[in-house]
């Protein structure tokens, strides 16, 4: 992975302060990238990168790169799966480099603006044009590659890979948005289409973005397919089969050490199943939670199988309010995501002995794998509910009599979150991911600005598709590809995720909803296509719960100490933003607490 900077103004070159500036933004993020630094000077644009070499350890992947014309000018971050074939159809191109960078030039040069439409993989791009006068920027379709921008105080366009590189130039104020605090607190993360600042703004997943002439042109360049496919469940199986190997096969080219991470589940498990193909001996890497949290058994099950060099990690309680303190300390925005702390942990032993590691990141959200949406396939089936709630009450006695209190008591709250959300859309938004709701957020902020998520597809209420594409297009990128990429990049190893494949993506999002999940088990086509490679283990494992034992961490005396100093200290910087009383209102060891803990460090430290 790497990490890209730049600043666009009118004759630039004649500001030497602005060459200190370059130099302040890609020192800002040398984890990003500590093998190589480059920086290219043109009259109205400078451009900046850091290097972490993946393919091609040979000096001809420094960037910035030029074309061979001389005319165009690229920083890069990520990886362009396939690109070895795409070079291959790009013959009249004189290539110096085996580099992915070289064969996004090319492109640009024979296809411009309609470059995107060729790329498959992660990617963060900027490439500068001579000629035109133009900065032409691109990220990749799901957000697993970040790309910031900002207008300076002196009308400069400013662009990195991270936050901290943006403020590093002292050329942007850092105004908190109200807007991105509403939504951490409703979601525990600030949402893909903002960032945590007023005055920074975020290039979207599957966007575009051109600057020229002083002005900023931002265009959608891909979606998903709208019509769902219509295909034998036998026949979507075999086509599956060949996409998921295709791209295991394509994201395992590297030029250095290649592992994987097995959490004990059936996506991980899969993964590491066909990358045991092409790698002899591969190293696996597991978290180890304790009690009832641990996969660890399922996952040395798959290890046995194939033969891998497994470790596994675990984190001591006494440690936890340290390695928090220092991972919200290294991130640009707040991320309650409880699963930061067991990333930080293994991608640190990762670290030691590897720099590319496949994950199973995104096989809930494409095969049906979360019980909300087994919940929803219910509530479609039913039709949605106008339930009388005066009927719950007169058969409760009897309810609670023949399954006990605790059943009954979950028995009656699924009927009355049925009730309250009464299709599969509503469900999603307001149940699903959710934390604090619109009322509460409303009372613990001083000024509340609600902001709503935008979907560039149908909201279908008929269609579980539906909510499996508000998953994917919205907590992925917002949430779990900001997690991977920022803690990976901390400890200068790069993640793929094979699940994340253009062409495989596009299938799955298009196949019918009953192939992938129905009332009685999920992730049923990946069952089909790959069970015979797994475990019994796994294959029968119930799924866990989404999380982490927050309650036993918030009770570690140090968690209770940061909890004293921080949530219930009045001057702290929490509450320039948020109600004092209200936030003590909240401070009951749940998920609640821990992610206004989160925001209490994190605003200390930003």
């Amino acid at each position: 992975m790497c990490g890209i900077a730049g600043i666009v103004k009118e004759n630039i070159l004649n500001d030497d302060s602005y060459i200190k500036n370059l130099k302040n933004m890609t020192d800002s993020i040398i984890h990003r990238g500590p093998d190589d630094e480059g920086h290219e000077y043109f009259q109205n644009c400078f451009l900046g990168f850091r290097r972490l070499a993946i393919v091609d350890l040979s000096e001809d992947g420094h960037q910035p790169m030029y074309s061979d014309t001389k005319n165009e000018c690229i920083v890069f971050n990520g990886e362009i799966y396939g690109y070895r074939d795409l070079k291959n159809e790009l013959s009249d191109y004189p290539f110096k480099s085996n580099t992915d960078t070289e064969v996004i030039l090319s492109l640009y040069q024979k296809y411009g603006s309609e470059l995107p439409k060729h790329l498959n993989g992660m990617f963060s791009v900027a490439i500068w044009d001579e000629e035109k006068q133009q900065l032409f920027c691109v990220r990749d379709r799901f957000g697993e590659k970040p790309f910031y921008f900002a207008t300076g105080k002196n009308g400069e366009f400013i662009f990195a890979s991270e936050i901290k590189a943006i403020l590093a130039t002292d050329l942007v104020d850092k105004e908190i948005n109200d807007e991105a605090v509403s939504h951490f607190l409703r979601h525990s993360y600030i949402n893909s289409h903002q960032s945590i600042y007023k005055n920074i703004h975020v290039l979207a997943p599957a966007s575009q973005l051109i600057y020229a002439d002083g002005k900023i042109k931002i265009s959608q360049y891909w979606n998903l397919p709208e019509k769902e496919l219509n295909i034998s469940e036998e026949d979507a199986v075999q086509k599956f089969k060949r996409l998921v190997e295709n791209s295991v096969k394509k994201q395992l080219i590297a030029d250095v050490k290649v592992g994987a991470f097995l959490s004990g589940g059936l996506d991980s498990g899969t993964l590491v199943a066909l990358s045991s193909k092409h790698h002899s001996n591969l190293t696996t890497l597991g978290f180890e939670y304790q009690g009832e949290w641990n996969e660890m058994p399922e996952a040395r099950s798959i290890s046995q199988k194939y033969n891998t060099n497994h470790k596994e990690v675990s984190l001591k309680d006494e440690d936890i309010p340290k390695l928090l303190l220092d991972i919200l300390k290294k991130m640009d925005e707040p991320l309650a995501d409880t699963a930061i702390l067991a990333t930080y942990t293994i991608c640190e032993e990762a670290a030691k002995n590897m720099t590319v590691v496949i994950t199973g990141n995104a096989g809930d959200e494409l095969f049906g794998g979360y019980k909300w949406y087994q919940k929803e396939k219910e509530i479609l089936e039913k039709g949605g509910t106008n339930l009388n709630l005066l009927n719950f009450y007169k058969v409760g006695s009897t309810v609670s009599e023949k399954m006990g209190f605790k059943k009954a008591q979950d028995y009656f709250l699924d009927k009355i979150l049925r009730a309250k959300f009464p299709d599969i859309v509503s469900y999603q938004k307001e149940k699903v991911h959710s934390n604090f709701t619109r009322k509460e957020t409303s009372l613990l902020m001083k000024s509340y600005s609600e902001y709503e998520h935008v979907y560039h597809f149908a909201l279908d209420n008929t269609d579980l598709n539906t909510t499996m594409k508000m998953d994917l297009t919205n907590i992925i990128p917002g949430d779990y590809m900001v997690k991977d990429d920022r803690i990976a990049m901390m400890h200068s190893i790069e993640l793929r995720t094979p699940f994340l494949d253009k062409d495989l993506v596009e299938f799955c999002s298009a196949l019918p909803a009953k192939y992938k999940v129905n009332t009685d088990q999920t992730k049923i086509i990946l069952r089909k296509a790959f069970g015979d490679l797994l475990t019994d283990r796994i294959l029968n494992k119930r799924k866990q719960g989404f999380g982490a034992p927050v309650e036993k961490w918030l009770k570690i005396p140090g968690m209770e100490e940061l909890t004293a100093k921080i949530l219930k200290n009045s001057s702290s910087k929490i509450f320039f933003k948020l109600d004092f009383h209200q936030v003590q209102k909240n401070l009951k060891y749940n998920y609640k607490h821990w992610s206004l803990l989160v925001l209490g460090i994190w605003m200390e430290e930003h």
